[in-house]
């Protein structure tokens, strides 16, 4: 075990931090440290990471080891769903980066004279906050792109997975970073509200809605920006021609890893009509094939446990029909499928459940499957099954969810480095992964300038004003609004000389 390890494994249990710090003081000690850090540029940056890919390889059983043993997960996927993910994420934001993030320079057709440079800048310090489910790629996720964009990071992981935040820290410290650019918070909630209370410049936050809101309202009191990636009930759409082998595997699968304690998990199932049956009897027997005690991740306490048997024991009470829903030993519960007229209606249809749990529901057209997909405050991801690639496409792209995938399970989406990740309404804002993670990083300026010599005449829109001005914005407006861009070209040309006719006759103060 490492000295920070250690450090994590000491303190993690009454919530202080490595070192006794305060939770101002590691804002400060990463407001100190930052300014080197960005002093880098993006190309510095990167060439400081260029090693993290191979010490993510060299350190992936580790890696995998401790997520297992303090998450609960299978091993498997710790190494499929965080580690192996990690360095494919890692290699596209190195390859990336400063194409992504490099000067840009910016023309205007309505001021060709001038031109724009645009620059990325980093926020200064960003405070992470993750969760215990995804206990290495989701904090990774956060940390890696804020890094490259020339932040300071303080990352805040659950109380319930130190360990693995600890690995991930040093295995990212080794690449050479200054002190004080990457720092870990070891602590519950406290600690959380505490270090955005402190004032970072950025708070990165994965976690429950009811959290996310109290995130976003400390925030606010600064105000400085947020970027939250919250809960869902994603859903599985199954059109009427998708082949039911495949589909009821891929949802036994997406309903099921990681104990269905993933934001992504599916948890509600739209199936058509012609198929619903079939589908349910299909699904249920691939349920109860899973091998629990090897393939299926424990709840992580006994807490999540109580709220699956919550939403279980309210379907019972409301008549609908459960298949499953046994609790076994070693916080382990049977995976668990809920049908019925009035599922809808139902808290596993309504809430997250964040378990293996799944409601299933009949729909007769697309048009129906959409409204009844689009009715939840949620959306995250959202999965189509269909023999009609084309149909399918043009079905997701209607529903109200940050990622959809045709024939797959949306989950698996967040294995994809180059797809941006997220959500939209109470699942959140903000994007992690892509090109759109490492933009979020980051803020933007513009930066403009003559392209000739650097003070020509004074601005014919300068005081004082008059009628040919007017006359002049008038035919800019008019320019402006041409559809044809041969008009438009004209147009300018004809303001043009309007307006460098005003340089020669009206003297401005």
């Amino acid at each position: 075990m490492t000295p920070l390890e250690e450090a994590v494994r000491d303190t993690a249990a009454d919530g202080d931090m490595p070192g006794s710090a305060t939770a101002q003081a590691l804002i400060e000690s990463a407001r100190a440290a930052q300014p080197g850090w960005g002093a880098l540029g993006v190309e510095g940056r990167v060439r400081a990471l260029s090693g993290l890919p191979g010490l993510l390889l060299a350190e992936l059983d580790r890696i995998a080891e401790v997520i297992s043993s303090e998450n609960g997960k299978p091993r498997v996927e710790a190494i499929a769903h965080e580690a192996v993910p990690a360095i494919a994420l890692t290699r596209h934001h190195l390859e990336s980066a400063v194409a992504t993030l490099g000067p840009a320079k910016i023309t205007s057709a309505s001021e060709p004279h001038r031109t724009g440079l645009r620059l990325h800048h980093p926020y200064g310090v960003v405070v992470a906050i993750a969760p215990w489910n995804l206990p290495f790629l989701i904090p990774f996720s956060q940390v890696l792109p804020a890094l490259i964009a020339g932040n300071a990071v303080i990352l805040k992981p659950s109380e319930l997975t130190p360990q693995v935040a600890a690995v991930l820290v040093e295995v990212i410290e080794r690449c050479g970073l200054p002190d004080g650019v990457l720092q870990l918070a070891a602590g519950d909630g406290s600690l959380g509200a505490e270090l955005v209370a402190a004032g970072p410049d950025k708070v990165l936050f994965t976690g429950s809605v009811a959290t996310g809101r109290k995130v976003m309202a400390a925030a606010a009191r600064f105000p400085i920006p947020v970027g939250l990636e919250l809960g869902g009930v994603d859903a599985a759409v199954v059109l009427d021609d998708a082949d039911l082998e495949f589909t009821t595997s891929a949802v036994a699968w997406g309903a099921t890893f990681n104990g269905g304690q993933a934001c992504c998990s599916i948890e509600r199932v739209l199936v058509h009509r012609n198929l619903h049956d079939a589908f349910v009897v299909r699904l249920r027997d691939k349920l109860r094939r899973i091998d629990t005690g090897r393939d299926l991740a424990p709840a992580i306490d006994q807490r999540q446990q109580n709220i699956w048997r919550q939403h279980v024991d309210a379907a019972r009470e409301a008549g609908l029909t459960v298949d499953g829903g046994t609790v076994l030993p070693g916080r382990r519960y049977t995976p668990t499928v809920i049908t019925g007229s009035e599922v809808t209606a139902s808290q596993v249809w309504q809430q997250e459940t964040f378990g293996p749990v799944v409601a299933v529901a009949a729909f007769d057209t697309d048009e129906q499957a959409i409204a009844l997909h689009n009715a939840t405050d949620y959306g995250l991801t959202a999965s189509v099954f269909s023999a009609d690639t084309a149909r399918a496409r043009a079905l997701g792209a209607r529903l109200r969810a940050g990622s959809v995938a045709i024939n797959d399970v949306a989950a698996t989406m967040y294995s994809t480095p180059e797809f941006p990740w997220g959500g939209v309404a109470r699942s959140g804002f903000g994007r992690s992964h892509g090109t759109d993670a490492l933009l979020d990083a980051a803020w933007v300026q513009i930066v403009e300038s003559p392209r000739g010599p650097a003070f020509g005449p004074k601005r014919p829109w300068w005081y004082p004003y008059g009628v040919e001005l007017e006359d002049a914005m008038r035919a800019l407006a008019t320019t402006f609004a041409e559809p044809r861009p041969i008009a438009r070209l004209r147009g300018y040309g004809r303001a043009g000389q309007q307006l460098l006719g005003m340089l020669s006759r009206t003297p401005k103060l």
